[in-house]
């Protein structure tokens, strides 16, 4: 696969995602006031490494429970939400 949303996602103490094996593999994106809010973020996207950072981005949205993602290919643009 080369995105996975998810939710509920286990958050460490340091509130990030305990993914040192995911690391590997995937880019981890959190919501956009993720680390700025004292709520818990309750979604997260995964990027497969595979994926050029220069096709896609985080798309800003004030929300713990939802975030998107923007990518861009020979297909023209697509928004991918994980809306909680």
């Amino acid at each position: 696969y080369d995105i996975a949303c998810i939710q509920e996602p286990y958050l460490n103490p340091v509130n990030l995602a305990n993914a040192s094996n995911l690391r590997q593999y995937w880019d981890i994106i959190y919501p956009t006031d993720h680390h700025a809010s004292a709520g818990r973020s309750q979604t997260l996207i995964l990027v497969n490494r595979r994926l050029s950072k220069n096709n896609w981005h985080i798309v800003p949205l004030k929300s713990p429970n939802v975030m998107a993602i923007e990518i861009t290919g020979q297909f023209g643009k697509v928004r991918i939400y994980n809306i909680y």
